[in-house]
C-alpha cells in the first residue's frame, strides 16, 4: 500500500485570512492567471464580469468561495472531469511537496549568511537540520518555497530543527502568484512544539499559489524550521498531466506520482521540460559525459534522473541526481504515447532532435524484450535536428534489458551509433569514435 500521509490534523486555524475577491479579465481558462485581475484573490470571491466566458479545462478543479455572474456572463464545464468546489473544502490526506532543491527556495536571511546546503540552510522537511534564521524576533526574516507554477494549496507542514531544540511556534502566512502581490492566508498559525514531529496546519480557504512564504512570529529558544506545502489536489502522474491541468507551467523541478495514488511506485521527483513541441515531457535518461571519462550508467528502479548542466564537456558521471536512466519495470509505471530523444558531441556540429510514437521502440523500452527496429521510418524531426539518425539506422541491438535505452538501439555499421556507455567503453552520438574520447550529451523523455 503506498504511503499516503495521514493526518492527524493538529490544524490551529486560528485567526486565519480568507482572500477576498477579484473580476474576470476577459473570457479565457479559469486557471489562467491572466484571465482574472487580481489572481491572488481568485479562491474568494470570483466574479464573471458580462460578455465573458470563463472555461474549466479538462481534469481540473477550480476553488472559489463563490462565483458570481454578472450580464451575460458564463462558466462552462469542459466535461465530467471538471469541476468548481467551495474553496474551504479541503482535501483530508493531501500530498506534500519539500524538495531539496535550491531553485525552489528562497529566504530573506539565513543564520551568518550560509548559503544553500551549508549548515543552517537545510528548509526541507525531514533534512538533518533546518533554516534558521538570521535574526530572533525581526519581522523580515521569511522562507519562502517556490512550486514552479501556481498549484492549489490547502496549508502547510513544519518541524522544529532536527538536530537542536529550536522550532517557530507561530508564523505569519502569505501566498503569491507571481513574488510580487501577496495575499495573507493566515496572520498566526500555531507550529510546533518539539523538534520533529510533522505539525500540519489547513488555511481557512485553498489558495492558488506559486509562492508560499513563512515569516516566524513567536519561538522556542531560536527560530528554526523545516517547511512543506500541503496540495488540496493529490499530486499527478506525469510532465503532461501537469500542463494539462496547469497550464502556463514553467520547465522545472516537480513530484509526480508515475501510477497514481492506487499504485506501488512512490512519489518521485522529475524534470519537466513544459515549452519543447507543446511541452509536457518528462526526463527518464540524462547522460552528459566528459571525453575520457568512462564511468558506469546509473540504473534507476524508482526515481528520474533531473536536469543539470548542459554545456557539453561538464562531467556529471559523480551525480546520482543528474546522471542516470530508468529500468524498464519502472518506465513501465509510466502511462506515455510518445518519446522524444536529444543528443550532441563535440565529435561533430550535428544535433539529435526528434519525436516518435514508435510502439515497437515503446514496448522495447519499457520491457528490454525486442527492438527499435522501424523507429527509422516513424519518427518526427524538432526543433535544430540536422542528424544522420534515426533516419539511416540499418541495425539495431535487441533484448538488452534494462540497458535498451543505452545499448546502440539503432545505428549505421561503422557510421553512426546512438551508444551511450555502450559495449562498457564507447560514448557516440551520430558518429562511431570507437571510444570514450568525446564529449556528449544523451536525453530521452516521454510523454
Amino acid at each position: 500500500m503506498k504511503k499516503i500521509w495521514v493526518l492527524f490534523l493538529l490544524c490551529k486555524l486560528s485567526l486565519l485570512v480568507g482572500q477576498t475577491s477579484t473580476n474576470s479579465t476577459g473570457s479565457g481558462d479559469f486557471n489562467f492567471t491572466g484571465t482574472w485581475a487580481s489572481p491572488k484573490d481568485l479562491t474568494g470571491n470570483a466574479n464573471v464580469l458580462t460578455g465573458h466566458t470563463i472555461t474549466i479545462p479538462n481534469i481540473t478543479t477550480v476553488y472559489s468561495n463563490k462565483i458570481t455572474f454578472n450580464g451575460t456572463a458564463k462558466l462552462v464545464l469542459t466535461n465530467n472531469s471538471s469541476k468548481w468546489v467551495a474553496a474551504n473544502s479541503m482535501n483530508v490526506a493531501p500530498t506534500i511537496e519539500s524538495i531539496n532543491n535550491s531553485i525552489n527556495w528562497s529566504s530573506s536571511s539565513v543564520y551568518v549568511n550560509d548559503a544553500y546546503g551549508v549548515s543552517h540552510y537545510t528548509p526541507w522537511i525531514d533534512a538533518t537540520q533546518a533554516w534558521s534564521a538570521g535574526t530572533v524576533n525581526n519581522p523580515n526574516d521569511y522562507l519562502q518555497y517556490d512550486l514552479q507554477s501556481p498549484r492549489w494549496v490547502q496549508g502547510i507542514v513544519t518541524q522544529g530543527r532536527g538536530n537542536m531544540a529550536q522550532w517557530v511556534t507561530s508564523a505569519k502566512v502569505e501566498t503569491s502568484i507571481d513574488n510580487v502581490n501577496w495575499a495573507v492566508a493566515s496572520t498566526g498559525l500555531t507550529l510546533n512544539s518539539d523538534q520533529n514531529t510533522k505539525v500540519y496546519n489547513n488555511f481557512s480557504n485553498v489558495m492558488l499559489a506559486r509562492y508560499v512564504r513563512v515569516t516566524p512570529i513567536t519561538n522556542f529558544s531560536y527560530p528554526s524550521m523545516r517547511l512543506g506545502i500541503l496540495f488540496r489536489e493529490n499530486i499527478l502522474r506525469s510532465c503532461k498531466e501537469i500542463l494539462a491541468a496547469f497550464p502556463g507551467s514553467a520547465s522545472g523541478t516537480y513530484i509526480i506520482d508515475p501510477d497514481g495514488l492506487a499504485g506501488a511506485q512512490p512519489n518521485t521527483t522529475c524534470y519537466c521540460d513544459m515549452t519543447t513541441d507543446g511541452g509536457g515531457w518528462t526526463l527518464v535518461l540524462n547522460y552528459l559525459h566528459a571525453g575520457g571519462i568512462n564511468n558506469p550508467l546509473l540504473l534507476k528502479t524508482n526515481s528520474l534522473p533531473l536536469l543539470g548542466s548542459t554545456t557539453l564537456g561538464t562531467d556529471e558521471s559523480a551525480s546520482t541526481t543528474t546522471w542516470g536512466h530508468t529500468s524498464n519495470s519502472y518506465l513501465n509505471s509510466f502511462t506515455f504515447s510518445e518519446l522524444r530523444f536529444y543528443g550532441k558531441t563535440n565529435a561533430n556540429t550535428r544535433i539529435m532532435h526528434f519525436k516518435t510514437s514508435h510502439s515497437g521502440t515503446i514496448s522495447y523500452f519499457k520491457t528490454g524484450t525486442g527492438s527499435a527496429s522501424g523507429i527509422q521510418a516513424g519518427f518526427t524531426a524538432l526543433a535544430g535536428h540536422n542528424a544522420l539518425l534515426p533516419a539511416n539506422s540499418i541495425s539495431f541491438f535487441s533484448n538488452q534489458g534494462n540497458n535498451a535505452m543505452t545499448e546502440f538501439p539503432f545505428w549505421n555499421n561503422g557510421a553512426y551509433h546512438w551508444g551511450i556507455y555502450g559495449y562498457a567503453y564507447r560514448w557516440e552520438m551520430d558518429d562511431f569514435n570507437n571510444s570514450s574520447t568525446y564529449h556528449t550529451h544523451h536525453q530521452i523523455w516521454i510523454r
